[in-house]
């Protein structure tokens, strides 16, 4: 029998909800303070959900995921504003102690994969929706038809997941509900 935590896991979500685009509900920073950048109430509750999820795994019914031991997450820079990644990956790393990585840009999928093949580490990512296919597009995997097109525009509440066995060359992708918020597809829903 292949022992979970010999597998290589490398999990993917996206950032927290966002502000409406001409209103309410309006994003706000750690402090409170409007920011058009940064999470809605909803994305932050959800953030902090997350948290709680990620330092409680495995669970019996979901035993593909893992606590992280490196998290990740887009930077914002001068063309890319969105402080969303970060403010969705901090809750997750200051609960496991852990600093969040955000060495990777928007547009450095090919490297961020090669940096977390480079270390087979329990790795959660969070990326802008927009290029999350391409970024898992990056890794060896075995049943790369089952990666949706494009991440839903609409959906919040998904972890996307590869696994590899040891000795294995590829990875297995498949697509699980967070379950954690009012609305969303329960944990481990397909």
């Amino acid at each position: 029998m292949i022992s979970a935590v010999d597998t290589q896991v490398v999990m993917f979500i996206r950032h927290g909800e966002k502000p409406g685009d001409d209103g309410p509900p309006h994003g706000i920073d750690h402090d409170g303070e409007r920011d058009p950048h940064a999470l809605s109430v909803r994305g932050w509750t959800r953030a902090g959900a997350l948290a709680a999820l990620f330092s409680r795994l495995p669970v019996d019914d979901v035993p593909d995921l893992r606590v992280p031991s490196r998290v990740i997450a887009t930077r914002s820079t001068s063309d890319y504003h969105s402080k969303r990644e970060l403010n969705t990956a901090s809750p997750v790393a200051h609960r496991l102690g852990l600093q969040v990585d955000t060495s990777y840009g928007h547009d450095d999928a090919a490297k961020l994969a090669t940096g977390v093949l480079a270390h087979p580490d329990p790795t959660l990512i969070v990326w802008h929706h927009g290029s999350m296919v391409d970024l898992v597009q990056n890794f060896p995997i075995d049943n790369r038809g089952d990666i949706p097109e494009d991440w839903p525009h609409d959906r919040f509440d998904l972890i996307w997941v590869l696994t590899r066995p040891p000795g294995e060359a590829n990875f297995r992708f498949s697509s699980l509900g967070q379950g954690l918020l009012e609305g969303d597809v329960g944990l481990g829903s397909r």
